[in-house]
């Protein structure tokens, strides 16, 4: 079983990261003050260095000059004596030491330098001297200036922690507040619940702006679900409770044959609407799982559209209308749905047209993307149910009666059919015409031969291609496995 690391806080991280930066900002300032301030002592102690070697080197001449040694001597010997960080030695020519200063003798020189005496001078006695500084109080300084900032690099970095710490806090209190306000969200109240804030952050709106109009997508397709769920109730309810009351009441006492034969032929009946129902549901179910329809080579639209008029020649000649088809188109496309999905608008028109009028379906080929309508002149759609005319289970008032088989599942598979080859579905009410239609995109997904074989066996459809017309024709009048309902 694979362990779930456990999540890290973007406070301490945030904290530490500060921290570290503030660590490395003040190590370097440290740095720089400690290397400018040892280069300062540094440069000071030769500058005092070679002023004691001019001193020194002007008391040798002087006294060189006037050879008065032992007034050089008591110079020499009288400064230097306040001076108890330094000491001077003069070398005679054979180069023993002919005098040196009182300076500490325990402590180590650290700076040195050496100069000579005019030649002769003081009779050969003096000829060359050193003076050596010790350094031993700027190393201690330099030592303590180092502690110093270093204690001072680490409390500033956790002092600087600490205060991230408290600010990036302070800073995610909002963050706590969308989480509170997430976490008591439900189904039960999407609806006009949203995310907000008393004081908007600029980086966590367009967060809050996207999830906001995730709710509201949700909050639609939680009430479309519900909405859905009691209409399939509502429709399957029907049904069943025709199919259970006929059959009690015929239970209720004995039935001569044919009373029985009428009963199970009203069953039959019922429980076919039944089956239409489910079919249709499971057709829009693998449509809205992504199901993308199987495409054959590009084929003629106007085919199509003329075999769905043929299926419909005796509606149309008992409601008194005629049809036309107009325009033609080549596209890539699953033969038996788009057959399925043009007997849907064709029955609906023939719901919706006056009598005596013209229905026109029409094919053009458009900008790379297919595009098939079916018009009809009759009432005008407001546009309310225009926006609402794939809704599942959705009926506006028909003029018509005869509305028995219907269920309102027609212009939604329509939608469907388009939707699983790229397109989508349309419809326009303006000038006594409505017209309802889809186009065709190229997402259909390609077979070979053989998988279209399938495909056709699996609808029923025998394979032969010269049976391509009496088989649409059939598959209309038979019907297709899990294909059900023409009308809306």
């Amino acid at each position: 079983m694979t362990m779930q690391a456990k999540p890290h806080s973007l406070r301490w991280r945030l904290s530490w990261l500060f921290a570290a930066l503030t660590m490395l900002g003040f190590g370097a300032l440290s740095g720089a003050i400690y290397a400018a301030s040892a280069s300062h002592l540094a440069r000071k102690a030769e500058a005092e260095l070679g002023r004691k070697v001019a001193l020194v080197s002007g008391l040798v001449q002087e006294a060189a000059s006037t050879g008065d040694e032992a007034a050089m001597r008591h110079k020499l010997a009288e400064f230097f004596a306040a001076h108890d960080d330094m000491r001077v030695t003069l070398f005679g020519a054979d180069g023993a030491v002919a005098f040196q200063s009182s300076g500490d003798p325990r402590r180590a020189p650290h700076l040195a330098a050496r100069f000579d005496a005019p030649a002769g001078a003081l009779g050969g006695r003096v000829a060359s001297g050193s003076i050596q500084m010790d350094r031993t109080q700027d190393e201690e300084l330099l030592s303590g200036l180092a502690w110093l900032l270093v204690a001072a690099t680490f409390v500033g970095s956790l002092s600087v922690c600490a205060s991230a710490f408290w600010l990036t806090r302070r800073t995610m209190l909002p963050l706590f507040d969308l989480a509170r306000q997430t976490r008591e969200l439900g189904a039960e109240r999407l609806s006009g619940a949203r995310l907000s804030m008393e004081r908007s952050v600029e980086e966590l709106m367009p967060w809050v702006d996207e999830f906001n109009a995730l709710l509201s997508r949700l909050d639609g397709a939680y009430r479309q679900l519900e909405a859905f769920n009691a209409d399939v109730a509502h429709e399957l309810r029907t049904p069943l409770t025709t199919l259970m009351g006929q059959t009690e009441v015929a239970l209720r006492r004995p039935r001569s044959p044919e009373a029985l034969r009428s009963v199970l032929e009203s069953n039959l009946e019922e429980l076919q609407r039944l089956s239409g129902i489910v079919n249709d549901m499971l057709f829009l179910a693998r449509a809205d799982g992504g199901e993308i329809a199987r495409a054959s080579p590009p084929a003629s639209l106007r085919e199509q559209a003329i075999t769905a008029v043929e299926f419909h020649e005796a509606a149309l000649a008992e409601a008194g209308l005629e049809a036309r088809v107009d325009g033609d188109a080549l596209a890539s496309f699953d033969a038996g749905l788009v057959r399925r999905a043009l007997s849907n608008l064709l029955g609906n028109a023939i719901r919706h047209s006056d009598e005596g009028s013209t229905i026109a379906l029409r094919v053009d080929a458009g900008a790379g993307c297919p595009r098939v309508s079916v018009s009809n002149p009759g009432a005008p759609i407001p546009p309310d149910a225009l926006r609402r005319m794939f809704d599942r289970f959705y009926r506006g008032e028909e003029p018509r009666s005869g509305g028995c088989g219907r269920h309102g599942l027609g212009l939604a598979i329509v939608a469907a059919i388009a939707g699983m080859h790229g397109g989508r579905a349309f419809a326009t009410s303006a000038g006594g015409v409505t017209t309802v239609g889809f186009t065709i995109g190229a997402a259909a997904r390609k077979h070979d031969a053989d998988s279209r074989r399938t495909a056709r066996r699996d609808l029923g459809e025998p394979t032969g291609e010269g049976e391509a017309r009496r088989a649409a024709l059939a598959e209309f009048e038979g019907g297709q496995p899990g294909v059900a309902g023409v009308a809306n």
